[in-house]
């Protein structure tokens, strides 16, 4: 089925703006120190996947691969995924140094006894980063949310020569955005991981690169931040 970039773009805003605001809502109960915080997390990364496989199966009924929310398993996509977190482990590391440090006034101390501070141990801690996190994120940014820009671009004359990057940059910076409630604004440098994800998702036409490469970033700044302490 057929849909119009005007029923698209509603489509699109109404997924997000639910998704936002129940980010928000998980915000605000988590600094307030609610019990429900963990409750709005989980019905929060819930939405994420849900929104919209009921946008697309319910409201507008269209083929699920072309809405881009059909997920199938791939090497060459987890390949791609995983060469591009070895290309990024460098640049990662010396970024996320230099925002510790010169704009958080943190400590650089390695000792292996700082792993001890992690609530979780590190496995159950990939687990969540893989499966409730990065799962999630991509699949409704790079999944549907990316797509539908793309054939929103693809459609407009004149610019359907960039509905690739068009699209990469605007589920990037609306990936950005949802992090915001956060009230931490450094994350909003997730727009350019969110801009390495895109890509990954243009060149593969999957999702499971994507997620790799997502979860492996977080996992990441999960490792080296223990190493930051207070100046």
């Amino acid at each position: 089925m057929e849909i119009s970039n005007k029923k698209l773009t509603i489509e699109c805003i109404a997924c997000y703006a639910i998704c936002l605001i129940l980010t928000a809502m998980n915000a605000v109960l988590y600094r307030m120190g609610s019990a429900a915080a963990e409750f709005a997390w989980f019905v929060a990364v819930f939405a994420l996947i849900a929104v919209p496989i009921v946008a697309v199966r319910c409201i507008h009924p269209r083929d699920e691969a072309e809405a881009g929310i059909w997920m199938k398993w791939s090497w060459k996509d987890l390949l791609f995924g995983v060469v591009a977190v070895l290309i990024l482990f460098i640049p990662v590391a010396l970024g996320n140094h230099f925002v510790r440090t010169h704009i958080q006034g943190l400590q650089f101390a390695f000792d292996w006894a700082n792993y001890q501070s992690l609530q979780t141990p590190l496995w159950y801690e990939l687990f969540i980063q893989l499966i409730c996190v990065a799962l999630p994120e991509e699949f409704f940014f790079r999944g549907y949310l990316q797509t539908a820009i793309q054939q929103i671009t693809k459609n407009h004359a004149g610019f359907s020569r960039y509905a690739a990057p068009v699209s990469i940059v605007l589920a990037s910076a609306l990936f950005a955005l949802l992090h915001l409630p956060s009230g931490d604004f450094s994350r909003l440098l997730t727009f350019f991981p969110g801009l390495l994800f895109g890509f990954i998702r243009c060149k593969t036409n999957g999702l499971l690169g994507a997620i790799f490469c997502h979860a492996m970033c977080n996992m990441m700044m999960v490792v080296m931040n223990v190493h930051y302490l207070g100046a």
